[in-house]
């Protein structure tokens, strides 16, 4: 994924997210800027049309970004791959892209020697994240505990191992 493909990511984001979990392009150029070189942001195409993307980056809890933060660190020593966004097209739901890019994204975090991946469940797909073995967490920080807050009340923090 490149700066060029963000409209594509905002037009998709709109299609598959509620207004609440909607970010700005200058969010999501952060992240791109922050994972530059490290293969971790991919735009699924067919045919040019745009029908899937996920957005992750190397974080630790510590620099696990917001939702829709104006600004990103890439840590020396992160800790875990942080799958920020993923979405699908609805008519591209059947095409198992998400699975996919699920594998890809663990391909990664073991390429880039992370041994856990994280993410933030929202809109109740806690029951998917934890079909695909990611759990919450028996303790987390409270500066974790504040940035998940930004996601809204039913947003969970899930991780798994790799």
């Amino acid at each position: 994924m490149t700066p060029a493909d963000l409209d594509a990511v905002l037009a998709l984001q709109q299609r598959c997210y509620g207004v609440d979990f909607l970010e700005r392009r200058e969010a999501f150029a952060v992240k791109l800027a922050v994972t530059e070189g490290l293969d971790c942001c991919w735009m699924v195409r067919r045919d040019g049309a745009p029908l899937a993307y996920a957005v992750s980056l190397p974080v630790c809890e510590a620099t696990l970004p917001a939702l829709d933060a104006p600004r990103c660190e890439r840590p020396p020593k992160p800790t875990l791959l942080y799958l920020h966004d993923m979405a699908v097209a609805p008519e591209a739901r059947s095409l198992g892209l998400a699975a996919r890019l699920l594998e890809r994204l663990r391909e990664r975090a073991r390429a880039l020697g992370l041994a856990r991946m994280g993410l933030v469940a929202v809109q109740g797909s806690v029951p998917c994240w934890q079909r695909q073995g990611f759990a919450e967490p028996a303790v987390m920080s409270e500066s974790l505990v504040a940035k998940l807050a930004s996601f809204g009340d039913q947003a969970r923090f899930l991780t798994c191992d790799q």
